[in-house]
């Protein structure tokens, strides 16, 4: 469950940089804001990843 908690985590705080690049930044920082996602969204990736073998592994028991 953590590693679902951390992919929520992660998506929640990819939408903040969203929003603070087009609303408090004036687009001006788009790009930076765009590798930001992309990175965020690797890692959000990893764990949902992580999640399936863990809760796969869990239930072969």
């Amino acid at each position: 469950m953590k590693y679902v908690k951390a992919m929520y985590y992660t998506m929640t705080i990819m939408l903040f940089v969203n929003l603070a690049s087009e609303y408090i930044f004036k687009s001006e920082y788009s790009a930076i804001a765009a590798w930001l996602c992309t990175m965020l969204f690797l890692l959000g990736t990893i764990f949902f990843v992580n999640a399936r073998f863990f809760l796969q592994k869990k239930k072969d028991y």
